[in-house]
């Protein structure tokens, strides 16, 4: 009888595992990287030009050592040289959570400064800075297990 008991838990543990809802555990760029998630800038910059937009690689204005996850998607990006603000949009397959606590995690890391951190489910707001720039970082949740990062940095702050 317990035998039958341990191995109906057993079995009713490994359905429950596959039937729950996976966190995805998100996972940081390594700067070596070339992927979608890679700091290698889309366009260089023409210095006549105040607003520059463009999509799928980090503008290079964005800062090299900013923490990107591997998973990420790069999609819009936005230079504004006359207010020295960089933006980014990234999408991320990872809930909203677990994408403000990778960011939380790997900021202080590369010498910046968390100045506020919090959210829930739906939705998670950062400020950070360091020494040269002020950032933010607003994290929404998208659609079909897909979270969205607004990333903007405000240079020379």
């Amino acid at each position: 009888m317990l035998y039958k008991l341990a191995l109906i838990t057993a079995s009713l543990a490994l359905v429950l595992g596959a039937c729950s809802d996976s966190t995805t555990i998100v996972t940081e760029v390594q700067p070596s990287s070339t992927g979608a998630g890679s700091s290698t800038p889309a366009t260089t910059v023409d210095p006549d030009q105040a607003v520059i937009f463009g999509s799928g690689s980090l503008p290079e204005t964005m800062p090299a050592d900013l923490p990107i996850p591997v998973e990420a998607v790069i999609g819009s990006t936005l230079i504004d040289r006359n207010r020295s603000l960089t933006e980014v949009i990234l999408r991320v397959p990872a809930s909203v959570v677990a994408l403000g606590a990778f960011f939380d995690a790997n900021l202080p890391g590369r010498g910046y400064t968390v100045g506020s951190s919090a959210g829930d489910d739906d939705r998670w707001d950062i400020e950070f800075s360091n020494d040269d720039l002020t950032g933010t970082i607003a994290i929404i949740f998208g659609d079909e297990d897909v979270s969205q990062a607004v990333i903007t940095v405000i240079s020379g702050s």
